[in-house]
């Protein structure tokens, strides 16, 4: 059973702040999914619907298209990106559409404005 919450995202310093900011927590095979936006929301739904994985090497081209010539200072190759940090567990079948189906209904629940 997946666990969906909207909850106030806290500033490092602890100091309060006037334009009240939220994260989507979506709870699921014990993770918690984490969302600042729905966008983010929609780029976690779009990977975990690819059965098999592409390729993580990224071409030079590619990153120096997003982050333009000076790209070797900018980024460096330990650099993870944010689905390499997913725990592997996730990936296998059955929680693969657990996670699917929890994160189709927090869509549907933003989108809807109930969240």
């Amino acid at each position: 059973m997946a666990r969906i919450s909207k909850e106030p995202l806290k500033r490092q310093d602890g100091k309060a702040s006037l334009t009240p900011r939220h994260v989507i927590v979506v709870r699921v095979a014990s993770f918690a999914f984490r969302f600042r936006n729905i966008e983010q929301l929609r780029e976690c739904i779009k990977y975990y619907q690819q059965k098999t994985r592409p390729s993580s090497r990224v071409a030079a081209k590619a990153i120096a298209s997003q982050l333009g010539e000076n790209w070797r200072a900018l980024r460096s190759w330990e650099v993870e990106r944010w689905f390499e940090r997913l725990p592997m567990y996730l990936l296998e079948e059955p929680k693969r559409q657990k996670v699917l189906k929890a994160l189709g209904k927090a869509l549907e629940l933003v989108e809807a404005g109930k969240l």
